[in-house]
């Protein structure tokens, strides 16, 4: 188990789990709780950066609100009680006022950035220790200067500062702390009224805590709940790729980006071969099984963020590759092959488990739509099924020119790879 420094202020590992076939890692995460506030290291990145982002707001509201209560605070007793020293209004000028400052300026700039909440934890820090010092002094100076300052600055540091609980518990631990050392160092029973103030201060402090746990654990239940439907509305729920209108928005996205950088996309169409044949002799639940297989394959070959592979209904399949090399391409019937063989479960009963695809490798440009080439990849898929299946056969797509028909997209022969 990390350590609660590790967990509040470390950077989470870039370390990324794979997806398991059919499944989510944020209803995985649910079911096995969070009961220490803490994700599986990639969904806690996910998490903290939207949890910054969404409180960027509240931070430079919450710091105007400080630096206008502390210039209140100032105002009032310069020009009213002219009570406390000048070195007060120097401390609140020139540490807790700049303290406020630095992470309004930094929610400008980082947005939804670890860094903010780096910057946002050690602001905060420092401006609880700076009122304490200042309440310190002040008692230190007129007797019977008043504390509750102190009360005033943990309901901010816990429901305003827009820190994470753990953050906000080592604030909020560091300046009670703060609080009493003076009072106990003296080496006599201390003051009644420093035990009175100590109590209710730690007892604002667990108020604090507790409310500060139960604000974030929903928090991160619903972020949780929000990101387990997008994915059930973009996925698959068989194989767990992603669906037809989630993959044809990728593809949109690739396709555009590689027609404004001059990339090629390698289109890929699949069918299982002989599913019915599957299905009729050894049960339906190992011809699903045999759908998981062939999409965990295609999930193997699509881990680069621009690639991708869907599920398009049936026993049918098509993957995109943005800007794949051409030898790749040749052994990507031996790499599919390959992780087929792997199979387990209830698909481990088919003697042998298939597929026959058709690609189309292209350059995108104005005289060449995405819907052009998953039609050529169509063409290539039945082509091969015509000459026997188990094979992919690819081609070069090249763009429409004007006056010509679209038969002539396709150049060169037919390629099977084995």
């Amino acid at each position: 188990m990390r350590s609660l420094w590790s967990r509040m202020w470390k950077q989470p590992s870039t370390v990324v789990e794979e997806l398991q076939p059919a499944s989510n890692r944020y209803a995985d995460q649910l079911e096995r709780g969070f009961w220490w506030l803490r994700f599986f290291d990639d969904l806690e990145r996910e998490y903290q950066r939207g949890f910054m982002g969404l409180n960027a707001r509240s931070i430079r509201v919450a710091q105007l609100l400080g630096v206008l209560g502390i210039l209140t605070f100032i105002a009032l007793d310069h020009l009213a009680l002219q009570l406390l020293p000048p070195r007060v209004y120097q401390v609140l000028g020139l540490v807790s006022i700049p303290a406020m400052l630095v992470p309004f300026l930094a929610a400008h700039q980082q947005r939804g950035s670890i860094n903010l909440q780096r910057i946002s934890f050690a602001s905060t820090l420092l401006l609880g220790l700076s009122i304490i010092w200042v309440i310190w002094y002040g008692e230190k100076t007129i007797p019977d200067h008043a504390t509750e300052a102190v009360l005033v600055l943990t309901m901010y540091l816990y429901f305003l500062s827009g820190l994470l609980w753990t953050q906000t518990v080592v604030c909020g631990l560091s300046t009670w702390v703060a609080f009493l050392l003076p009072g106990l160092m003296h080496g006599h029973p201390p003051d009644l009224g420093l035990v009175y103030d100590g109590f209710y201060v730690g007892l604002a402090n667990a108020i604090g805590m507790v409310g500060r746990y139960v604000f974030e654990y929903q928090d991160r239940r619903q972020f949780l709940m929000r990101l387990e439907l997008r994915h059930l509305a973009e996925n698959d729920g068989l194989t767990g790729l992603l669906n037809r209108r989630a993959f044809g928005h990728h593809a949109q996205v690739a396709w555009a980006l590689a027609s404004r950088e001059h990339k090629s996309v390698s289109l890929l169409i699949l069918d299982l071969d002989f599913l019915k044949v599957i299905n009729d002799r050894h049960g339906h639940l190992t011809g699903d099984d045999c759908l998981r297989e062939v999409a965990e394959a295609l999930r193997h070959l699509t881990r680069r963020p621009l690639d991708a592979a869907s599920r398009f209904g049936g026993d049918e399949f098509v993957a995109l590759w943005y800007d794949a090399d051409p030898e790749w391409i040749e052994l990507l019937q031996g790499l599919l092959q390959q992780q087929l063989r792997l199979r387990g479960g209830l698909a481990a009963k088919v003697e042998s488990l298939g597929v026959t695809g058709g690609g189309v490798r292209c350059w995108p440009s104005v005289h060449l739509s995405f819907n052009d080439a998953l039609a050529a990849a169509d063409d290539q898929l039945y082509g091969g099924k015509e000459r026997g299946r188990g094979v992919i056969t690819w081609s070069q797509l090249a763009p429409r020119a004007a006056g010509t028909d679209a038969a002539e997209d396709l150049t060169g022969s037919p390629v099977a790879t084995s």
